[in-house]
């Protein structure tokens, strides 16, 4: 097995990034169920509590559909822990728990919408059969700003930071054809019209840096959430962007959560990529399974396919196994997901995989 050392940009991107948060306060994006609430009136980067002092039902957010203290039979009846509080609420509406466990995995659905400043590196230890190891260094910049009621962002991504978590750009195998510039810098301005529960609608400007040649871009984003029942929610996003270099892009995105006992949630998920260069259709079809074991670690069980067209073919299934815990504090996260991936090109014989993840988040 042979290692491979980060790549240079991204070596000096960090150190930009290392020095712009030298004057942040450390602490993490929404890590516990009382920062449930992914949007931008969300708070982050707050002390996730310990498990024995987690907050009693009293003191969980109270959601719109979500029964209030005085509304119990009795005060015995009132949950506890923090397991007990998240299921208090995510049983009268799964948006609860889906924005913990979002929050949680740092999903980039839930980055996508979470207007507040904050930086994150992230270290990447990906060995694979028949491959060898990779270490991959990745930084990324949220910075809010107060003009026009914060309403604007400031994005920067390192080369390998994809903005959107869908069945095919979370490929632990490698990255998928759906996901433009993964090998660039990427420097964006956002602007959110709105940026609620229901709805999210926002216009992104902003350029791709592959080496010395920018990629300027523009486009719109709008993402629909509807509750179906007290334990259903569906989800759509449609995201429609105009490369200068590459020409138009559209990404669409399909998804059911559904809350189970014990406060797991089962995820279905499809999305699917057209590019205005590409002949094919890329889509992906995800499976998952969370489960929270307490207020600083949860468990993913991932089944990903991978399909194209021109001709219709599925590409590759990978299972995957995801564990991430926070240790010594909450802006201090480490992640262990091994893998099992079989693509078409091997004749979907299995060939493990292991990703080992170090991710430390500034903000303040």
């Amino acid at each position: 097995m042979s290692g491979t050392a980060p790549n240079a940009p991204a070596v000096q991107f960090i150190r930009v990034i290392a020095f712009a948060v030298v004057f942040m306060q450390p602490a993490g994006p929404a890590r516990s169920i009382e920062d449930a609430p992914i949007l931008e009136d969300a708070p982050i980067l707050e002390d996730a509590p310990i498990l024995e002092d987690a907050p009693t039902f009293e003191e969980a957010p109270i959601f719109e559909d979500t029964p209030t203290p005085e509304d119990a039979e009795t005060p015995e009846e009132a949950p506890t822990g923090i397991v007990d509080a998240g299921h208090a609420y995510a049983s009268a509406g799964v948006r609860g728990l889906g924005a913990w466990i979002d929050g949680f995995f740092a999903d980039k659905r839930y980055e996508a919408e979470l207007n507040e400043s904050y930086a994150r590196l992230r270290v990447d230890t990906f060995a694979e059969q028949f491959e060898g190891t990779e270490v991959d260094a990745k930084a990324r910049l949220h910075l809010k700003l107060p003009a026009m009621n914060e309403r604007l962002r400031i994005e920067v991504l390192s080369a390998g930071e994809a903005e959107e978590d869908t069945a095919s750009s979370d490929d632990p195998a490698g990255p998928s054809p759906s996901d433009l510039g993964l090998d660039s810098i990427t420097a964006a301005l956002s602007y959110f019209f709105r940026n609620d529960e229901e709805r999210s609608i926002s216009a992104r400007v902003g350029l791709d840096f592959d080496g010395y040649d920018p990629n300027p871009f523009v486009g719109l984003r709008y993402r629909e959430q509807v509750e179906l029942h007290e334990d259903w929610n569906f989800r759509f996003v449609q995201r429609l962007r105009y490369y200068s270099l590459d020409g138009l892009e559209s990404l669409t995105v399909l998804g059911l959560d559904h809350a189970l006992p014990d406060d797991r949630l089962f995820r279905w998920e499809i999305d699917g990529t057209w590019l205005e260069e590409q002949p094919d259709y890329f889509y992906g079809v995800s499976f998952a399974l969370f489960q929270p074991l307490d207020a600083k670690s949860a468990v993913e069980y991932q089944v990903l396919n991978s399909f194209r067209t021109q001709p219709h073919r599925l590409d590759q299934v990978t299972l995957r196994f995801r564990y991430r815990r926070q240790v010594w504090r909450d802006w201090l996260t480490l992640e262990a997901a091994p893998q099992l991936a079989m693509p078409r090109t091997g004749e979907f014989d299995p060939v493990p995989g292991f990703l080992f993840r170090i991710e430390v988040t500034f903000g303040g």
